[in-house]
């Protein structure tokens, strides 16, 4: 911004910064939206309200990927049940796999790893609001439901990071037929959790841990 331009009013601010994130969320579904200069053109954003709202594009990317995994967590948000649990796994999954398969997920994490949008403090800040705060508040919700015996009976960090892994495989050989045909996700993701639920054996012990030991 520059140093003659007066700032918004404060509310006013908050108002475009709102509408210019759910600007380049919607953005970041086209096949086209590869970069910044991209999605900001797609999106008929004026530099200028970018400077207004946010003083950077990497500032505003970082408010991005705060609101969709505000989204993606959403599901985890209450405390899991012995009932609920498995549920909400599938839940988190499915809003997760909603972001990647309408390309918004690749998108922005292509443009996070390929633009320079602020140098590392910017980077690292949209990692900490980003793929760090969705890993862990997933091994949050894991830890809370092992403390109430349900939940996997190991690092819960791990678990979060397996977990993720499984989806993101899934995601790999599923690409192609999640866009065209749907109409089997819940049943996919459904079976996705009972694999890992019953890959990491939530009674007592690592089920994985113990092949290796007995192989």
């Amino acid at each position: 911004m520059s140093a003659d331009a007066p700032s918004p009013p404060d509310g006013s601010r908050e108002l475009l910064r709102a509408e210019l994130v759910r600007k380049v969320a919607d953005v970041l579904h086209s096949r086209h939206a590869d970069s910044i200069d991209a999605v900001i053109r797609i999106a008929a954003i004026p530099r200028r309200d970018v400077a207004d709202a946010f003083d950077s594009d990497g500032s505003l990317f970082v408010a991005v990927v705060t609101t969709i995994a505000d989204r993606m967590l959403a599901p985890l948000s209450e405390r899991p049940t012995s009932a609920s649990f498995h549920a909400q796994l599938a839940a988190f999954a499915r809003q997760a796999t909603d972001g990647f398969s309408g390309s918004q997920l690749r998108n922005l994490y292509r443009i996070a790893v390929t633009n320079e949008f602020g140098g590392h403090a910017v980077r690292a800040e949209f990692y900490r609001h980003g793929p760090a705060r969705v890993r862990d508040e997933l091994a949050r919700f894991m830890s809370f439901a092992r403390s109430q015996g349900f939940g996997p009976d190991m690092d819960c960090r791990r678990a979060a990071i397996h977990f993720l892994s499984l989806l993101r495989a899934y995601w790999d050989m599923a690409d192609v037929s999640i866009a065209s045909d749907p109409s089997h996700l819940d049943d996919d993701l459904d079976w996705m959790v009972e694999v890992f639920l019953s890959g990491i054996d939530t009674r007592g012990h690592d089920a994985y841990l113990d092949r290796r030991t007995l192989g």
